[in-house]
């Protein structure tokens, strides 16, 4: 009977690690930006880069509320690979064999608010960008209009009509 319960007791173990290991990966998170690149090449993912600081609200926002919605993290999943990019940031990024800091990157970018978004093809060719703090719902439609290419189509109002 002992031998029963541990048995039991080792499975119950083992499928709660196992769930919490699936959990855990269900969900994207920011790779580099030359991780971005080789992944979406393999994927034929777009690429989204999260350009932020950390003294601003409205990134910190994004970050605790928007970027940990369900709908949204799904979208990113979906249809992009997820890069963060601090403007005052001295860590290295690598992009198409240079390398600057993440600061220098934000400024290559022309980028002048924070938060914006950027969205990139496979291969890190800017397709646009959308600045500010932008509510998960909106969020979550936006990624699915540039990630399904139905910009490519219509416009933003017509897809969110459908």
């Amino acid at each position: 009977m002992n031998y029963q319960k541990t048995i039991l007791i080792a499975c119950l173990i083992f499928g709660l690690q196992l769930s919490t290991v699936f959990a855990q990966n269900s969900n994207p998170e920011p790779v580099s930006m030359a991780e971005a690149l080789e992944m979406a090449a393999d994927s034929d993912k777009k690429i989204l880069i999260d350009v932020y600081a950390a003294w601003c609200p409205y990134c910190q926002r994004m970050h605790s509320d928007v970027y940990q919605n369900d709908e949204v993290l799904s979208a990113i999943d979906s249809h992009f690979i997820w890069v963060k990019i601090n403007v005052e940031s001295d860590r290295k990024v690598k992009f198409h064999g240079t390398e600057m800091t993440e600061a220098q990157f934000a400024r290559a970018l022309d980028n002048e608010n924070v938060p914006t978004t950027y969205f990139m093809n496979s291969e890190g060719a800017i397709l646009g960008l959308q600045p500010g703090f932008i509510e998960a719902d909106m969020f979550s439609t936006l990624l699915n209009f540039v990630g399904s290419d139905a910009y490519l189509s219509q416009t933003f109002d017509e897809y969110r009509e459908r």
